[in-house]
């Protein structure tokens, strides 16, 4: 059984405040604070962003460490049908160990045009490497530093002494492997049209742009959650505090109770 506390009445004849006996203002804080973790989640998930694959690495040279030495550059030609040199020969010797450069799946291995070849899918990007004396199967999975084979005792046309020739495509554009291990990627087509002011502007925002458009953008979001935040705890905190002025049943209002007997 609850016990009945007697409070005495102030001088303006109201209740005197009792924080104990209410339990409003734990209830209020309690409230205030799944709030205010709400409105922190909804903040992280805003702000949140998935990192780029090339920002997230995993991609290495297909042979070392230490980095070999490139003997021959990527150089593409000026048309997609034209020739050139569709990736990079870096120096090795037979016998070499050959490493896949990044994670993916086993889309070649074999031999063609009497060289051996072994091709790795990458979802959307494809790495080639020959001459090569595979020791990986069609489908399976590799990791990226997975051993793949091995460089094959041919010596390429275009190379003076053994190498190791290096691809990389997105679907039929010929990329530049050396981006995967030099600097962040950046999956163009080299032999694009150079761009006019015209086609510059129909483009688009700059990266400089689109960086002060989202600096923006947080800064309104911010001062958005910022004044949602402040509302919530203005009415928890004035809900509370009517909940502890109330007056619970277990208390007798003695300045109530003269009344009655008064106008009795």
């Amino acid at each position: 059984m609850s016990a009945v506390r007697v409070e005495s009445a102030g001088s303006g004849g109201g209740l005197s405040t009792d924080r104990s006996c209410g339990g409003g203002g734990g209830r209020g804080l309690g409230r205030l604070g799944g709030m205010t973790s709400f409105a922190l989640l909804f903040l992280v998930l805003l702000t949140a962003s998935p990192g780029s694959p090339a920002d997230a690495g995993g991609w290495r040279w297909p042979l070392g460490p230490p980095a070999p030495a490139v003997v021959w550059g990527f150089s593409p030609p000026a048309l997609p049908w034209g020739a050139g040199h569709r990736g990079v020969d870096l120096a090795a010797r037979p016998g070499l160990p050959v490493f896949a450069a990044g994670a993916g799946r086993v889309s070649y291995a074999g031999r063609l045009a009497g060289r051996g070849v072994v091709a790795i899918s990458h979802g959307e990007l494809r790495t080639t490497y020959l001459p090569v004396v595979p020791s990986v199967r069609v489908g399976g999975v590799v990791s990226a530093g997975s051993r793949i084979g091995v460089v094959e005792d041919v010596v390429p046309p275009h190379c003076a002494l053994a190498c190791l020739h290096w691809g990389l495509r997105r679907g039929a554009v010929y990329l530049n492997p050396l981006d995967l291990v030099q600097r962040r990627v950046r999956l163009l087509p080299r032999w694009s049209a150079p761009r006019t002011p015209d086609a510059v502007a129909a483009a688009g925002p700059t990266r400089a742009g689109l960086r002060a458009a989202t600096t923006g953008g947080a800064l309104v979001t911010g001062m958005v959650l910022a004044f949602v935040l402040l509302f919530v705890w203005r009415q928890v905190r004035l809900r509370g505090l009517f909940v502890r002025r109330r007056a619970p049943a277990q208390v007798i209002d003695l300045a109530r109770e003269r009344r009655l007997r008064r106008a009795r």
